[in-house]
């Protein structure tokens, strides 16, 4: 498979709220990952088309197999999973992705996909649970989602960081502030701050190490 600002700050300061203090912390620790840990996939020849990490809480590979309707292939290694090959021959019809699983969160990989900003696919599969999603594409743009229960809390676009969505993107103010996604940053290289965002929320750290050491299931799902 081939695969901004003052103004910004000044006008969420009124929605700024408490971040969720009882975020499920599984087994896998983001505790102690330096500052650079994660900017890796910036330096990845094979993410360099884009990447799509999602994240979701309380169900196991299968189960997430399962509620999006995909078919497992065979089980595959970091480099089978984001190398090159011919997986994407019907790209048009479905997406590739890989599943494994971290701690308490099954984790989704894609090379250059986007089934997790999909919002037909990521709501139903939010349902009663957590799911955080980071897309970037080949450019270094990236979009931030975070889900629950299949509503979407909020959506962030480094492209247009001053419009974002969601139904609660005050809440998490303080958390994108710390992570270095808001405040004195150049939101145009978003990778870094916004995987440890996602580790402040999950407690996993999408390191490099993290991801490229596991086994994954190459699951084909329908678009």
């Amino acid at each position: 498979m081939k695969r901004r600002s003052t103004l910004l700050l000044v006008a969420l300061a009124g929605l700024a709220g408490c971040a969720d203090a009882g975020a499920t912390m599984p087994d896998v620790s983001a505790s102690a990952v330096p500052a650079d840990g994660y900017t890796w996939p910036l330096r990845e020849s094979d993410l360099a088309a884009g990447f799509c990490f999602t994240l979701v809480q309380d169900l196991t590979p299968n189960q997430v197999i399962d509620r999006l309707g995909g078919k497992e292939l065979e089980r595959v290694e970091w480099p089978q999973l984001v190398g090159p090959g011919d997986g994407e021959a019907d790209a048009s019809q479905r997406y590739f992705i890989g599943v494994a699983r971290l701690g308490d969160w099954t984790v989704i990989v894609e090379d250059a996909g986007e089934l997790g900003v999909t919002g037909e696919l990521v709501r139903p599969l939010s349902k009663g649970r957590s799911l955080l999603a980071y897309r970037s594409d080949a450019a270094g743009h990236g979009r931030l989602l975070v889900l629950q229960d299949g509503e979407v809390l909020l959506d962030f676009d480094s492209v247009t960081p001053e419009r974002w969505g969601g139904s609660r993107p005050g809440d998490f103010v303080p958390a994108m502030r710390a992570a270095g996604l808001l405040g004195g940053t150049d939101v145009t290289e978003p990778t870094g701050p916004a995987l440890s965002f996602l580790a402040d929320r999950t407690g996993v750290a999408l390191t490099r190490a993290q991801l490229t050491e596991r086994t994954y299931l190459l699951v084909t799902v329908p678009k």
